[in-house]
């Protein structure tokens, strides 16, 4: 599973060239939509298998989930907050290969429905069309906030999806390896850290 390796990269991008991301976002959504139909259009290729697999889309997915983890004071998390918006269009959009390589197989019965991915799937879609500032600034803030809550069953949905039909062993291994230090890093910042401030 490639994803460690991608999201190692992303957070180094996002890290080193935050001000050319944000300034050059919308080239790289009309870029990215150019990707997805070329990965689409090479399926078969074994280049674009990281693609078809999901291992890129999920790499921009949980660098953006593993975010809200974060202690917010580090530079790191800074960083990754300011290009969150962005990294969830561009994963969102490579994402889609992983489902729409899968769909005719099982529309003809060929494979069986993957419950789990489908539901995360249909949950990121408003959350994904929300991220584009153009709709953002159309809602009400505190609407905004309660739709992005949507998100964490979406995140569950997701490690259920990878665990349940990993395509390998050494696929649901590095799965569960992911989300451990999100789980833990989460549970540490939402109950430790607030109660602590709390009772300051």
């Amino acid at each position: 599973m490639l994803s460690p390796i991608v999201i190692g990269i992303l957070m180094g991008l996002a890290y080193y060239f935050t001000p050319q991301i944000l300034n050059y976002r919308k080239q790289l959504y009309i870029v990215v939509w150019f990707v997805l139909a070329f990965v689409i259009a090479l399926r078969g290729m074994p280049f674009v298998t990281p693609f078809i697999k999901g291992f890129v889309g999920f790499a921009f997915f949980y660098v953006v989930m593993v975010t809200g983890a974060l202690n917010p004071n580090w530079k790191l998390t800074k960083k990754l907050r300011s290009v969150r918006a962005p990294y969830s269009i561009l994963g969102f959009v490579l994402l889609m290969s992983h489902p729409l390589n899968y769909v005719a197989e099982v529309l003809s019965k060929q494979r069986d429905i993957p419950y789990f991915g489908v539901a995360a799937f249909v949950i990121m879609i408003p959350l994904f069309i929300t991220s584009y500032m153009a709709v953002r600034k159309k809602m009400k803030a505190q609407a905004w906030i309660k739709l992005q809550r949507w998100a964490y069953l979406s995140y569950a949905l997701v490690l259920i999806h990878l665990v349940v039909n990993a395509s390998s062993p050494q696929n649901r291994i590095v799965a569960i390896l992911l989300f451990i230090p999100y789980i833990g890093l989460k549970v540490y910042k939402e109950f430790i850290v607030k109660q602590k401030v709390v009772s300051a």
